[in-house]
């Protein structure tokens, strides 16, 4: 007596991005099991750790004969005892591998739920191991089909993959760059793309400065196939610098049991320092110049900072910076003169700057002549390596003679100030401020590097307070340009780089 393997199936698993069907279950592949001798046995890979239904249903005979016995889809799933009629003996129980069976056992033992269905439909739950899978029937003495004259019939198999798929973009969620004390938020939305249930749960935020950020969101969500759902990141810096964490959460897809997504930003400030326009210097006497610090935030952890200070080389004259009873206290700070009229400071290895006030002191000669006021202009303030930014206030230094150094009612009226042209470089246009204490006949002029008069942009009376005209560089090659204001007491000087 032959041995009869009765069809198998074979299928491979769909792209997970196909469009969801009813009931959000994937259909795989549709098999008919028939009672025939002829076709061989097949193996196919179920994708490792996916969760798959094996759906088996029909009321067919696999055969009949005279006596009008026959064997269906409960026989096959249950068949143990030879039936009376059957060849061999009643009672006798058969081998445990004849029947239906997956991977070569029995599935009466997994079928959900148990028992035998009057329907005839029994769903038996499939973990993929990632090897060969095979479905068939087969029968082995006593338990023995081919004997009876016509073998008819099928079973039907349906091969549903009801594991779930979670999209989510995992990669790296920047927030680029943020104030202090203020914050910006980034909504991660999710998708379940599979055809079981997603329970995505348990987020933790991690890293090297988890403080720094917030999860916004429920604890675990249940989304069933095709849902989607969302939560949202917080970068919320409390200093400045770049920031580096991740969020961690948990799901039940196999393929992404645990989705880490790093986070990064930058905290970001702007502190002002500069010089009061209150100053006051008294002659032939070493002064102590305050250079304040008029903004500041918590957290901009500033320990270190630079800047460059224009003044008059003929009525000042810098000796060397004073720390102690500053906000520079704790700082190596040094002096270096560039230039006649013109001096950097640098300032390392400070404890971080708290609250505001006196940034330092500026130790000078002071000279009277008339008119006795320097402008004090920072150039190139520094914060750290530029984070917090720097916004400098520019000032200037009323000196006192010696003959009415105690006439308190005397006060000195400020210089025009020339402002830096902005933008610059700049093409083709760029706009050039000046401030006036009092109203002047003023005369404002462009000049090529060779010295050529190239326009006049302001000439004339202008009231006291602010100004700004544009200058239009339509026509002109590229290269450095001057421009020059000139009142009955003064000439001030600034560059511009126009670049096409």
């Amino acid at each position: 007596m032959r041995n009869i393997r009765l069809t198998l199936f074979t299928f491979l698993l769909l792209s997970l991005h196909v469009p969801v069907p009813v009931a959000g279950q994937l259909f795989v592949e549709e098999i008919l099991v028939f009672a025939l001798d002829t076709i061989p046995k097949q193996t196919s890979v179920l994708e490792r750790d996916k969760n798959y239904d094996i759906i088996c249903s029909g009321t067919f005979s696999f055969w009949r004969n005279a006596q009008g016995d026959s064997v269906g889809l409960v026989d096959a799933a249950f068949y143990r005892d030879i039936p009376p009629g059957e060849f061999g003996f009643p009672g006798l129980s058969t081998s445990g591998t004849n029947g239906f069976l997956l991977n070569g056992q029995p599935i009466s033992g997994r079928i959900v739920p148990p028992g035998p269905d009057a329907t005839h439909r029994y769903r038996v739950p499939f973990l993929g191991l990632g090897v060969p899978a095979t479905l068939y029937i087969e029968d082995r003495p006593p338990f023995s089909i081919d004997r009876h004259a016509d073998n008819t019939g099928a079973i039907r198999v349906r091969i549903y993959n009801v594991s779930p798929e979670i999209d989510i973009d995992s990669s790296l969620i920047d927030f680029g760059e943020v104030e202090l004390g203020d914050f910006r938020d980034t909504v991660v939305v999710f998708e379940n793309i599979g055809y079981g249930p997603l329970r995505l749960h348990s987020p933790m935020l991690g890293g090297t400065d988890p403080g720094e950020f917030a999860y916004i969101g429920d604890d675990a969500f249940i989304l069933q196939p095709g849902e989607r759902d969302s939560f949202t990141i917080r970068f919320a810096p409390t200093s400045v610098f770049e920031k580096n964490a991740f969020l961690e959460l948990n799901s039940n897809d196999s393929d992404s049991r645990v989705i880490r997504i790093p986070l990064t930003g930058i905290g970001v400030t702007t502190l002002e320092a500069g010089v009061s326009n209150t100053l006051r210097a008294q002659a032939q006497e070493q002064n102590l110049l305050p250079i304040t610090l008029f903004s500041n935030r918590e957290g901009s952890n500033t320990t270190a900072y630079s800047f460059e200070l224009e003044y008059d080389r003929g009525l000042l004259l810098p000796v060397d910076v004073v720390t102690a009873g500053t906000l520079s206290a704790t700082f190596d700070v040094t002096m270096t003169v560039l230039s006649p009229g013109r001096l950097r400071i640098t300032a390392t290895g400070g404890e971080a700057l708290h609250g505001t006030g006196t940034l330092l002191f500026l130790r000078a000669w002071a000279v009277w002549e008339q008119p006795a006021m320097s402008a004090l202009d920072m150039h190139d303030l520094v914060f750290n390596i530029g984070n917090p930014r720097a916004r400098m206030v520019d000032g200037s230094v009323a000196i006192d003679s010696i003959c009415n150094q105690y006439l308190k009612n005397v006060s000195f009226a400020a210089p025009p100030i020339l402002r830096r042209n902005h933008p610059n470089p700049f093409n083709p246009s760029t706009r050039i401020a000046f401030s006036l204490p009092v109203e002047t006949e003023i005369r404002l002029d462009v000049y090529d590097v060779s010295g050529a008069h190239v326009t006049t942009l302001a000439q004339g009376w202008y009231a006291a307070g602010e100004h700004a005209v544009d200058f239009r560089a339509a026509g002109l090659p590229s290269g450095l340009y001057f421009y020059r204001l000139r009142s009955d007491a003064h000439a001030l000087t600034r560059s511009m780089l126009l670049l096409r």
